[in-house]
């Protein structure tokens, strides 16, 4: 098959993007690299300074270009112009596969001669968007995502996958918790400096703090400074430093405030044979096997009294519960199966 990618028009695609906060890229990145390896022809529209054994396309911009500086109308003026690209390029593949960028991307790739399916990233469409998206072919990332979206036409639903060779295994974690994520509401920083103090125990915390959200980026970094146990280390974007903390983590604390859609770290970190602390929110029912991989609590309480026991849960059996489901393999097989099923049938309706 003849694959477009279209995973935005700013980050640039490389290996680069395990060790990075951007999730969406990653998937497309990863995918790209699975359907390669399948035999697919992948053309990837990114940055010309991607680095991808699919094929980038040549005509857009480098992620240096100074016009990704530019805000508001005159930024969404770059977006409509890397559409137009795709848009003119469409009749060349197969399909082509869009990574919720902006939903107006599907505005603008309206009535191509080639199929779009787009991979929804967020928990939950606004109802506005029903009406107004209903005929775009949307692929889930979890059952819960999709149970929360009614009346949208998912055409499917693929797991997020990841290079779990790539993730070191540790059976002997150090006495540290770890939290990684968005430093905003949803991700429930706050909460997990909270427990971690009740508890007494050390929290590591990694990740970029969300400047839609200063007053609780700045209860959460107020939290740290008042707290001896707490070190908040922002972004870090050395792999293996990432994976050294993911491996070495007692447990990670995931204490949810949204319905999460997928949640890549916390694959990630059951794939370095950590276990995962997650409140029962969306996809974590899914990701985590409770009391095998870790243990889906109800709240702050109940997090307490996981986080006490977490000894009980085998570390092996973490990693081999991503090796059979999450990786990137499993990823490109699913959505390769999804991609033969609409190009059949767009071909019968066409």
């Amino acid at each position: 098959m003849k694959i477009a990618q279209v995973p935005g028009d700013q980050i640039p695609l490389s290996e680069k993007l395990l060790s990075s906060p951007y999730s969406i890229p990653l998937v497309s990145y990863l995918l790209s690299e699975e359907l390669v390896k399948r035999g697919h022809d992948v053309f990837i529209f990114a940055p010309i300074d991607s680095k991808t054994k699919a094929k980038v396309m040549p005509e857009w911009l480098s992620s240096k270009d100074p016009r990704f500086k530019l805000k508001g109308e005159k930024r969404f003026k770059i977006f409509e112009q890397y559409c137009e690209y795709v848009k003119r390029e469409a009749k060349n593949f197969d399909i082509i596969h869009v990574h919720d960028i902006y939903l107006r991307a599907f505005d603008l790739l309206k009535g191509l001669e080639t199929p779009v399916i787009g991979t929804f990233h967020n928990p939950k469409f606004y109802k506005k968007d029903k009406k107004r998206y209903k005929k775009v072919m949307f692929v889930g990332i979890s059952k819960s995502q999709i149970k929360n979206n009614p009346g949208f036409n998912f055409v499917g639903q693929v797991y997020n996958g990841i290079w779990v060779e790539k993730f070191p295994f540790n059976k002997e974690p150090k006495d540290y918790l770890l939290w990684m994520g968005r430093i905003s509401p949803e991700k429930g920083p706050l909460e997990a400096e909270k427990i971690a103090s009740k508890l007494g125990k050390k929290l590591i915390m990694i990740g970029p703090p969300q400047p839609q959200h200063p007053k609780y980026v700045k209860k959460v970094k107020d939290f740290a400074k008042k707290h001896k146990n707490i070190k908040l280390l922002g972004p870090i974007y050395d792999f293996k430093k990432k994976t050294e903390y993911l491996k070495n983590a007692l447990c990670l604390l995931m204490p949810l405030k949204w319905e999460e859609p997928f949640g890549i770290v916390m694959i990630e970190a059951m794939a370095c044979g950590t276990p995962v602390v997650a409140y029962k929110r969306g996809a974590a029912k899914e990701l985590i096997k409770d009391k095998e991989t870790g243990f889906l609590v109800d709240g702050f309480w109940e997090a307490i009294k996981a986080i006490k026991k977490i000894d009980q849960i085998q570390r092996e059996k973490c990693r081999k519960w991503v090796q059979e489901n999450f990786t990137a393999e499993k990823m490109a097989e699913g959505y390769e199966k999804i991609y033969q099923k609409v190009i059949e049938k767009w071909k019968k309706k066409n």
